[in-house]
């Protein structure tokens, strides 16, 4: 039977190996990556966040003194990760002093386990300590903190991604395309297990049961979420950094007079530039040609058309296919494909509910 020991080494030496790969891509891809000095941070991070695992893995003790000091580093890779992230959902993405209180309270905290004798650390090496809270406060509490921190952030960049992902069609025409869904399951994969390792530590901090390798499952459960981040942020991805006024957007501050105004020089160069014919068309490119405010441009049509970006360019999109299909030999698979739609059935499909919910057209 294979020892708990066996186990964990094989897969701190599997993650290893995970984590070169996001190394090499993130090296080799650096010019493509959006905010690379951020996400290059973050994959310094991760490895000192891990220290104490390394350290465990092949017994250095000669660097003893500094174990117990490697939690703050998991604040820290997140913390750069939430600024990359942010540059992708966000046009002009504020610069918060408050985001880095998490990373400094954990640092803080955790500079008390340096005052901890290295003998004592010694012995963790074989086992982690377990109970008197009162005299290993410093240990249990930076490690509480890390995880409350990740959870936070991972909160945060959660919510980030669930709002992009609510107000894409109001953005773009082609939504499928800006998507980052397996960015927002990992965040929520970092958020849960953030959660699990609270409880852990916890429960080690008051004797709740006897677990050895608390603090190596600790790391693990936490490394391997933010590893699994890095890699996916190493990816090149099409998205589009939001150009909206959220707060504007909710309360729809907006005259009539100027949604009207705004509505027609919209229609004027869609028509003139024909932009519908445009894959990829966004809603900050449309409005930076056109001369329109993005926010205004969206709540005029949220309110006086009851359409968003999207379904105010698939209206001429349609208009055009149309006109094409009736007045021309061209097959409606071509048109298609001059439209981006990967499905003549689709646009067949749309097409026959426009013309039913247009019949005057």
């Amino acid at each position: 039977m294979l020892s708990t020991d066996f186990l964990f080494n094989y897969t701190l030496y599997g993650i290893i190996c995970l984590y070169v790969i996001v190394v090499a891509r993130v090296f080799y891809f650096a010019n493509d990556l959006p905010s690379k000095g951020w996400v290059g941070l973050a994959v310094l991070c991760w490895p000192l966040f891990m220290f104490d695992e390394w350290v465990r893995l092949w017994d250095l003790q000669s660097v003893i003194v500094l174990f117990g000091l490697s939690d703050v580093f998991g604040v820290l890779l997140l913390t750069c990760c939430y600024r990359a992230i942010k540059s992708l959902l966000v046009l002009s993405p504020s610069r918060r002093l408050r985001l880095w209180w998490p990373f400094c309270v954990t640092a803080v905290i955790q500079g008390f386990v340096i005052f901890i004798p290295a003998s004592e650390k010694l012995a963790w090496l074989q086992a982690s300590p377990s109970g008197t809270p009162l005299l290993l406060w410093p240990v249990y509490l930076s490690s509480l903190s890390a995880g409350f921190s990740i959870l936070l952030l991972g909160i945060f960049i959660t919510e980030h991604l669930h709002v992009y992902h609510r107000h894409l069609p109001e953005q773009v025409v082609d939504v499928r395309e800006f998507r980052i869904s397996r960015l927002a399951g990992i965040m929520a994969f970092t958020v849960s297990v953030a959660f699990s390792s609270i409880l852990l530590v916890t429960a080690a901090m008051f004797g709740f049961f006897d677990l050895p390798v608390w603090e190596t499952l600790h790391h693990v459960i936490l490394g391997v979420p933010l590893l699994l981040c890095l890699l996916l942020l190493s990816f090149k991805r099409t998205t589009s950094p939001s150009p909206l006024n959220y707060e504007r957007l909710e309360h729809l501050d907006i005259k009539p007079a100027q949604m009207r105004e705004v509505i027609s020089l919209a229609e004027q160069a869609m028509i003139e530039q024909k932009a519908y014919k445009e894959i990829g068309l966004t809603l900050a490119t449309f409005c930076q040609r056109a001369n329109i405010d993005a926010t205004t441009l969206a709540m005029a049509l949220q309110w006086q058309v009851k359409k968003n970006f999207r379904s105010f360019v698939y209206h001429y999109r349609l208009e055009y296919a149309k006109k094409v299909l009736l007045r021309t030999d061209t097959k409606i698979a071509k048109v298609a494909k001059r439209l981006g739609l990967n499905s003549e059935k689709f646009l067949s499909d749309v097409l026959i509910k426009h013309l039913r919910n247009n019949p005057s057209l």
